[in-house]
């Protein structure tokens, strides 16, 4: 056989980040390749996939009625498996990935997940074309992406914001030994903001420009520090395209209790902690990270309130696939912490 045969059949090691927002493909030797929303667009009349990440997305009420475009988890948990198997089908069709590759796969799950959540995800990279599948809990990937010593009698704390779930754990010794979780995240933050803006100003607005609002205003402090921005709305009543003035004092009253339960989660999850443990988080601190990381003050607002310094990682969104793309490479040391999460 030559060598050009035996790199089609040689395994592939692909890491896998499939989250309520975006999703993530990497591979040890390319890196990230795939780094969108979470939306597959399904021709309902074939069955076949038609675009996902950001084709999908330029597609939303853009498509004729037999092409539906899907959000197929929610709340950090798979709501339509065969759509989650298309879309994991699809990732790898854009990575360059067929089932002759033969893909070993390392997937984040979230640590509230079931176990029929988590069988659910690992069935769905298996239909989409996947050899096998690894489970690593979401919490400590993300503490594998950061750098932390995840094996070793050290506590270290980090808390993963995401779109759809928010988690808090500190690990030591390759597992979580307490953590709390809330199935709440920035899509909630989201839905507050354009809540309020139909109640009190009577429009809508374009997902994208509510995400925008949420960052560009928002404070998890409830600072406003006179902030307001202009956007682009049409009217509830008479559907007409006008420009409104909102300010930061609406999206913090969108913020609260979003902002409140993540405080509330992490403060339960530290207070739960060993105290030899805790000493550690005192000594090293906790690190945040997930999309919803980036809100103004948040750091500030959780250092404030549980007495530990925190910090938000680099780039806080790739976090976690950074720490699958390490798992890839270190597969053989790290096993139990695969074998802990397939439960």
């Amino acid at each position: 056989m030559n060598v050009a045969l035996l790199l089609v059949f040689m395994p592939l090691d692909v890491a896998l980040d499939i989250g309520t927002s975006h999703s993530r493909l990497a591979t040890a030797q390319r890196g990230i390749l795939f780094n969108e929303p979470t939306l597959v667009a399904i021709d309902t009349n074939s069955g076949s996939v038609v675009e996902v990440g950001h084709g999908a997305l330029d597609m939303v009420a853009r498509t004729p009625r037999h092409v539906v475009v899907f959000r197929p988890l929610a709340q950090g948990a798979t709501v339509d498996f065969d759509v989650t198997a298309r879309l994991i089908a699809g990732l790898f069709d854009r990575a360059g990935i067929s089932k002759l590759s033969r893909a070993r796969v390392v997937m984040s799950v979230p640590s509230l997940a079931t176990p029929i959540e988590r069988r659910a995800l690992r069935q769905a990279a298996i239909q989409a074309g996947a050899r096998e599948v690894s489970l690593i809990e979401a919490p400590i990937a993300a503490a594998i992406g950061l750098g932390l010593p995840v094996q070793d009698p050290i506590g270290s704390a980090v808390a993963l914001l995401g779109a759809g779930a928010s988690e808090a754990a500190v690990i030591s010794l390759g597992g979580i030994v307490t953590g709390s979780a809330r199935r709440i995240g920035g899509n909630d933050f989201d839905l507050a903001i354009a809540t309020l803006l139909r109640i009190r100003l009577g429009v809508v607005v374009a997902p994208s420009v509510v995400e925008n609002l949420k960052f560009s205003l928002g404070s998890a402090k409830g600072l406003t520090r006179g902030h307001s921005e202009v956007v682009l709305a049409r009217t509830v009543d008479r559907g007409e395209l006008v420009e409104v003035d909102v300010d930061a004092d609406l999206v913090n009253n969108a913020a609260h209790e979003v902002v409140s339960s993540t405080v509330r989660m992490i403060q339960e999850c530290l207070g739960d902690t060993p105290p030899d443990l805790s000493q550690d988080v005192s000594a090293r601190g906790l690190t945040m990270v997930g999309g919803q990381a980036q809100l103004s003050d948040f750091a500030d607002l959780i250092a404030t309130n549980t007495g530990v310094d925190v910090s938000v990682a680099d780039e806080p969104d790739t976090v976690v696939i950074r720490g699958l793309q390490l798992c890839l490479e270190e597969m053989s040391s790290l096993h139990t912490l695969f074998r802990d999460a397939e439960r």
